[in-house]
């Protein structure tokens, strides 16, 4: 894969490949974070996907971007910041923990922090995925609301628009036609470029979104097989997860490491992009560019 290959959606170019940043920040020291943006940018992955949840990754992106319109951003509206106090928590007690230990063995008690704070981290999305998926929607989202988290997000990643607006988790929502009425309003005022619905479960078949929401789903099983599953453009997210925790064996040994996975998915399905959420910078180190 290429990230240079862009996919047209509209007037718009979209990548192939991005950065899923909802691990900067939360389980991650800030010194990481920079050096895995720093990374992909180096590897000229030039889109990050992001969202006002992931606690302060849109303002380290802002930090690090500066306002850079060659980079293509992401972000959502819908969901709040997670309370990352539990995770300035966690990493005092640790560092007080491994206070003797940091002093001769560094590297040791960094990798058991970072372990530490990123089971944490995704243990309280499971647990919040958990409640939200037994909930029936019955929220409204007003267009006050959707454009003071759009200001907070511009002013945050230090730009003057977006490129893609998301909405997050929209199955909450009871007011979608109206919600999508009021991206087309902000998408005519220039704040952005276009919008789309981000889910946090895989696209089905049956789903009958508007065309003009770009959908943002979770990877699928049946898309090692099928190709092109769905016709639809779509984002995919949660592929290395998958790889990771997902993947038999065998299956791993077909599909080779995880830089010729994200390959050879990318050659099944030429009509989506995938979103990578690497650890660390060494994960990016052969992806194909």
């Amino acid at each position: 894969m290429k990230p240079s290959q862009n996919i047209i959606f509209g007037t718009n170019s979209i990548p192939r490949l991005g950065i899923g940043c909802h691990k900067l920040y939360g389980g991650f020291e800030k010194k990481r974070s920079y050096k895995i943006i720093s990374a992909a940018l180096d590897k000229n992955i030039n889109y990050f996907d992001t969202a006002p949840r992931y606690g302060d990754s849109e303002k380290l992106l802002g930090q690090i971007l500066r306002g850079n319109h060659e980079v293509i951003i992401s972000s959502k509206v819908g969901l709040s910041a997670l309370n990352l106090s539990l995770f300035k928590k966690n990493n005092a007690f640790l560092k007080r923990e491994f206070k003797l230990i940091m002093k001769n063995n560094f590297k040791f008690a960094e990798n058991y922090l970072n372990a530490k704070l990123q089971k944490r981290f995704d243990s309280n999305l499971l647990a919040f995925e958990r409640d939200f998926q037994s909930k029936i929607p019955k929220l409204i989202l007003s267009e006050e609301e959707i454009r003071a988290s759009l200001y907070k997000s511009l002013k945050n990643l230090q730009r003057n628009y977006l490129d893609i607006f998301f909405l997050h988790e929209p199955e909450q929502y009871i007011n979608i036609d109206e919600i999508e009425a009021i991206f087309a309003k902000l998408q005519n005022e220039g704040l952005i470029k276009l919008y789309g619905l981000g889910l946090h479960r895989y696209l089905n078949k049956a789903d009958n979104f508007s065309d003009s929401f770009i959908t943002l789903s979770m990877f699928k099983k049946k898309m090692l097989f099928e190709e092109n599953y769905i016709s639809r453009y779509s984002i995919v997210h949660g592929l290395m997860g998958f790889y990771k925790f997902g993947l038999d064996s065998h299956h791993k040994k077909k599909f080779g490491d995880p830089a010729d996975f994200l390959y050879k998915l990318s050659t099944l399905h030429p009509n989506k992009t995938f979103l990578m959420s690497p650890s660390n910078q060494e994960q990016l180190k052969n992806i194909r560019v």
